[in-house]
């Protein structure tokens, strides 16, 4: 199984359901409210634990807890999910290997877990934390979060962008290799709409369109080609209909305004969704047949969802993360959730290469 990581195995699976909803009483025709319907409304899927928001605000944490990713104020491991504190004005979470970072409405930044190369932003290399702490950076123009494998970026109102945490590969885009234990900004640009921080690297989307990464591109998960570490945001392509990104642990996804998906990078495993096991240093188009709307990469596998709400997965499965009934790789996308039938010999999905 890839344990690394990293984003969202859970997010693109919820469903949202009306948080209170009314009905008429047949015998006096009177209108009651019904009871408040309490749900899921996100969750994110980091390394060895998870993060789900319910629609009454509060925040709840279950997995692995050696590092205090939980936010429970210990160590201990939960098999269920657990609420973390008593606050339940939570708008979003994001969990990365062994951190975890989240908002609240007031726009505030909170961070807890790991902390060894300063991913928590709160001015130190050292202190482990298992309870939410408010990163150095006290403001409340907070709008996004997203949590790395050792590293963290943020997005502010004002279009900023900021990052903290291990920068041995650039991965924070600040023009320099040394790890950061507050939240720095990334350049001097104020029209940053989207960021997703992956293995060791970054992507991220401004106002006009484009497309941006940066970091590592050993395996050519930034979409450049070399593969050489990049230092600073470069643009991925000059077109400026992208909406949506996805930074996995080293490989990279993409959507267009079109509803084409687009993936580059590692592709070992089929994590890239084109029928094939080789790398791609260029944004390669996944199945143009399907119209999608929401994407997500792992750590070796990747998730989407098409514009009919049908859940797609591909890539690493041997420990069945694609959801179809096997533990097949599968180098393009299969329907997630319905059982597969085992492939007849002959058959045209192509097979990993032996490890």
């Amino acid at each position: 199984m890839e344990t690394l990581l990293l984003r969202g195995v859970i997010i693109l699976c919820l469903a949202l359901v009306p948080a209170c909803s009314y009905f008429e009483d047949d015998d006096d025709d009177d209108v009651v409210a019904a009871e408040q319907v309490i749900v899921w409304s996100s969750a994110d899927a980091g390394g060895w634990h998870n993060l789900g928001l319910k629609s009454d605000g509060t925040l709840w944490a279950w997995g692995d807890n050696n590092q205090g990713q939980l936010g429970l104020g210990d160590w201990r491991e939960r098999f269920a999910p657990e609420r973390v504190g008593a606050d339940a004005d939570w708008v979003s979470v994001s969990a990365g290997r062994l951190h975890s970072l989240a908002l609240r409405a007031n726009g505030t930044l909170w961070a807890w877990g790991c902390n060894l190369s300063g991913q928590l932003g709160t001015g130190n290399f050292w202190q482990i934390r298992s309870l939410p702490a408010q990163t150095h950076i006290a403001g409340t123009d907070w709008v996004a979060a997203s949590a790395g494998e050792l590293h963290s970026l943020g997005l502010k109102t004002d279009g900023t962008l900021w990052a903290c945490g291990n920068n041995e590969r650039g991965q924070l885009g600040d023009g320099t290799a040394q790890n950061r234990s507050r939240f720095t900004q990334v350049g001097a640009d104020t029209d940053w709409v989207a960021v997703s921080a992956g293995g060791m690297h970054t992507l991220a989307l401004k106002a006009d369109g484009t497309l941006w990464a940066w970091g590592d591109n050993r395996r050519g998960q930034l979409g450049f080609d070399g593969s050489e570490a990049v230092y600073l945001p470069g643009k991925v392509t000059d077109e400026t209909d992208w909406t949506a990104v996805s930074a996995g642990r080293d490989h990279s996804l993409a959507l267009k305004t079109d509803g084409t998906l687009w993936a580059w990078g590692a592709n070992s495993w089929g994590q890239l969704g084109n029928g094939t096991f080789e790398g791609s240093s260029v944004p390669v188009l996944v199945d143009s047949s399907l119209a999608w709307t929401l994407v997500s990469a792992g750590g070796a596998h990747s998730l989407g969802i098409i514009s009919e709400g049908a859940l797609f997965a591909w890539g690493a499965n041997s420990e069945g993360q694609l959801g179809d009934g096997t533990d097949i790789t599968r180098s393009i996308p299969v329907i997630s959730g319905e059982i597969v039938a085992e492939e007849e010999e002959g058959s045209e999905e192509a097979e990993a290469p032996a490890q």
